[in-house]
């Protein structure tokens, strides 16, 4: 979901994260530490291997929150464990550590350190709420169901339509032109035409925006999202620090590697910091790899949530009736079977 994570509307601009460390927390279920670059970070995994954990983590140290299902319907910790999470990063030039005990989906300890010259502030619990308040915002692109006003169009799915409240946005359209050229697209600028919103190919064939290829319109997708994002910095209403969860699915290798060149770009420019997902190592700045020979526990333990869960509940009320005309001689059938399907780890059993 593409969202804004608010910290609070203040004055002190998170400028960079630092590292991040945490213990039984959501797909890790052992103390993991991972440290980040200035400029641009690119967390490395498979499907379950704790991506978008990481991003999560960021999220959830930062928050306001004491109580929150994290991305809650999946991901749920085991009321009986601790967790803890931790992040250095730096904020108004003062490097911050925050630790954050967690009990299930509640948070039981807050600790925040501050280095101050020679000295060292120490703030807990509500005190570290408070001083929250006082922290831009950083930003997170996180999947592409957000609300149609961060983006410039939307899609249900099946056809894709120009959000009429930015149709006319001219501000809007030169942010994305300026990134398009590095988009690797064959799209080369969108432009308005009797009030309705055109995209140009570099043959100069001209199509109403609502009617490209899919590909394409989660690039320009994209694109919008990062403009809006950093005209907010420009402005100075948010934090330099930019995470972009899940951004590679549904485009092919060559719009991927164009949107990560905007990013490289704007990051130098801009001395932003950006915290990206991908699958794929190949050409990634700064790789950081979360994958883990281990299955998280989240898709094995027996949450009403889980996966294997849901599919034993489904084949449980599924009874199964097969009729067969004895064709097989080696297989002993009867005319008529009932039985019922279950469901195991690792496979599907007959069970008559």
């Amino acid at each position: 979901m593409a969202e804004m994570v608010s910290i609070g509307h203040g004055t002190i601009p998170i400028q960079k994260i630092i590292s991040v460390a945490c213990r039984n927390f959501m797909a890790f279920d052992n103390l993991r530490t991972f440290e980040f670059d200035e400029i641009v970070n690119t967390i490395i995994g498979g499907n379950g291997s704790g991506k978008s954990t990481l991003i999560t983590i960021i999220k959830q140290a930062l928050s306001r929150d004491l109580t929150k299902p994290w991305d809650g319907r999946r991901y749920q910790n085991d009321d009986s464990k601790e967790s803890l999470i931790e992040i250095k990063f730096i904020a108004d030039d003062k490097e911050h550590y925050l630790r954050r005990v967690l009990l299930g989906e509640t948070t039981t300890d807050l600790h925040l350190y501050i280095e101050n010259d020679e000295e060292l502030i120490f703030l807990r619990d509500a005190q570290v709420i408070d001083y929250f308040s006082k922290l831009k915002p950083i930003s997170t692109i996180q999947s592409f169901d957000g609300p149609r006003k961060d983006f410039y169009f939307w899609t249900n799915g099946r056809t894709t339509t120009v959000n009429p409240i930015f149709a006319k946005s001219k501000k809007l359209i030169q942010g994305i032109n300026q990134f398009l050229p590095m988009a690797r697209s064959e799209i080369v600028q969108l432009r308005l035409v009797n009030n309705e919103v055109m995209v140009q190919y570099r043959d100069g064939e001209l199509r109403n925006l609502s009617t490209i290829a899919g590909g394409e319109a989660k690039a320009i997708y994209i694109i919008a999202k990062i403009s809006n994002i950093i005209r907010e910095i420009e402005d100075g209403n948010h934090s330099k620090v930019i995470l972009i969860d899940e951004i590679e699915v549904g485009l092919d290798q060559s719009k991927i590697q164009g949107l990560h060149h905007i990013v490289k770009c704007l990051a130098e420019e801009l001395e932003c910091q950006f915290i990206i997902t991908s699958r794929f190592p190949r050409g990634r700045l700064n790789p950081i790899n979360v994958d883990r020979a281990k299955i998280p526990r989240y898709y094995t333990e027996d949450f009403s949530t889980n996966l294997h869960t849901n599919f034993k509940k489904y084949l449980a009320k599924f009874n199964a009736k097969f009729k067969s005309k004895n064709s097989y001689s080696h297989i002993n059938w009867t005319s008529a079977v009932k039985g019922k399907i279950t469901y195991q780890k690792g496979k599907f059993k007959w069970n008559p």
